[in-house]
């Protein structure tokens, strides 16, 4: 059986990490907004894990260290990275007990997110010369899109209120 995260949980969360990482108003409202982050954080109350709210936040901490610009460089893909689809989101992939089928979606939702990201930034990463798995053709951007969303395709899921399969296939990390 799986929960939900109601609004006022996510609005809690927001406030804590806001105040815990001494957001500005504006980068509050940025995150409160960001459908991704939102997705981060309704994995474990969906699934119904063990004190889901741990788990919300800490993987929530992790989501705002990796965008932070003074992180990035140690959570940027790199080659190590291209094992697998998901290696990257190694950090944000704990859970206490759940359900593993909702976790599992979740996981290839922001897998889906992530190689998006890397696609929209070609031409950025070509320039600067930062490492892109696609650019760099270590991976095939519609064979790991098939391969992450073909198990999603047949039902639908409790997480869709979040994030369904099209949004993901659609999104970015930073987009609300």
């Amino acid at each position: 059986m799986s929960a939900t995260l109601t609004a006022s949980q996510w609005n809690t969360l927001v406030e804590q990490i806001a105040s815990a990482f001494r957001f500005s108003a504006e980068e509050q409202k940025r995150l409160a907004a960001n459908k991704t982050a939102r997705l981060v954080a309704a994995i474990p109350f969906v699934a119904a894990c063990q004190q889901p709210e741990r788990t919300a936040l800490a993987h929530l901490a992790v989501f705002v260290l990796a965008s932070a610009p003074s992180c990035r460089q140690v959570f940027d893909h790199g080659p190590l990275d291209n094992r697998d689809p998901l290696a990257r989101l190694a950090p944000i992939a704990d859970f206490q007990g759940g359900d593993p089928e909702i976790i599992d979606r979740g996981m290839r939702l922001l897998g889906l997110v992530m190689v998006n990201g890397y696609q929209k930034d070609l031409d950025k990463d070509a320039h600067s010369s930062e490492y892109n798995p696609l650019l760099a053709r270590a991976w095939d951007r519609d064979r790991i899109a098939s391969e992450l969303s073909a198990p999603l395709r047949s039902a639908s899921s409790p997480l869709d209120p979040y994030m369904s399969l099209d949004e993901a296939l659609r999104g970015f990390w930073d987009n609300p």
